[in-house]
């Protein structure tokens, strides 16, 4: 099964953020010869008890509004350029709506634009996006308002590699992309030290170790391009520090136009308390980024 995407679905709300994310897929499309399936998912009130009267009334709006909503729809999709189908899907969850609308429209990637909400705001009102991150099957590209998404294909992807299935996934895709658009792949390696208070005043990891551990990165990160990027161009690096930093720091707009990397699609209180690389470099990459999750996660 081929990772270059077909069928794209792009999330809409409407807003400039979700524009944003449409003329970013329109280009891949564009590259790839995809049809895209322009989705904006009215969410549904449960539970109305009005009398007869109102509940008319409330019908005769929602009929009105539905008409609006296509109207508004059908002038992005005319904007857009051919190719492009419009849906207008009601549901009780965007993200749920969103990800059945996936499936059933047999889309193989989701663009979407993220707010990149941070601290107690993106705690309370969370993110459509990232879970769309944590619970897609297929591959999802998030692009924030500010990210650098210029007229041109993607020339040189980053890809995050852990060495775990994950990341084994996000490289096959990266393979088939940069083939695809003849582009280059950076293979980057975060190793993050474990850091205490310095009331222990403990080395827990001297320099001698961490370089070793460096050392032995390298050496499995060449094993790794060597199996899986051997017809592509490509690249690797090692770096120390923070991953979602590290990550962040190397996703230069001037270098590469593309962020990919795998995901774990945690959830509930696993998710809570060990959050997510992915979704620290979703929230405020200057880029795009593409996540992918491994076949069996």
């Amino acid at each position: 099964m081929t990772s270059v995407p077909s069928s794209i679905l792009v999330a809409t709300d409407f807003s400039t953020n979700a524009d944003h994310a449409l003329d970013f897929a329109r280009r891949l499309a564009g590259v790839f010869g995809a049809e895209i399936h322009l989705v904006h998912v009215r969410v549904l009130l449960e539970g109305r008890q009005q009398s007869q009267e109102l509940q008319r009334e409330l019908e005769r709006l929602d009929i009105q509004h539905d008409r609006q909503t296509e109207e508004a729809l059908a002038k992005h999709a005319g904007q857009t350029g051919s190719g492009v189908r419009t849906h207008l899907v009601r549901g009780l969850s965007v993200s749920e709506s969103l990800l059945e609308s996936a499936m059933d429209l047999q889309c193989d990637l989701v663009v979407m634009g993220t707010h990149g909400r941070r601290g107690l705001r993106h705690l309370l009102l969370g993110s459509v996006a990232e879970e769309i991150v944590r619970t897609a099957t297929v591959p999802v590209i998030t692009v924030r308002e500010s990210a650098d998404t210029d007229e041109r294909s993607a020339g040189s992807i980053l890809v995050a590699h852990d060495f775990s299935e994950r990341s084994t996934a996000a490289v096959a895709v990266a393979r088939e992309w940069a083939l695809a658009l003849g582009a280059e792949v950076h293979l980057l390696h975060v190793v993050e030290p474990v850091v205490y208070p310095e009331f222990y005043a403990v080395d827990v990891m001297p320099d001698e170790v961490l370089h070793r551990i460096e050392e032995r990165s390298i050496e499995a990160m060449k094993a790794a391009a060597a199996e899986q990027l051997q017809d592509v161009p490509h690249s690797l690096e090692v770096v120390t520090g923070r991953a979602v930093d590290a990550i962040l720091d190397a996703a230069d707009p001037a270098q590469f136009d593309l962020v990919i990397m795998g995901t774990r699609g945690l959830s509930g209180l696993q998710h809570l308390l060990l959050g997510s690389v992915a979704e620290g470099v979703v929230r405020r990459s200057g880029i795009p980024v593409l996540t992918v999750r491994a076949a069996d996660d």
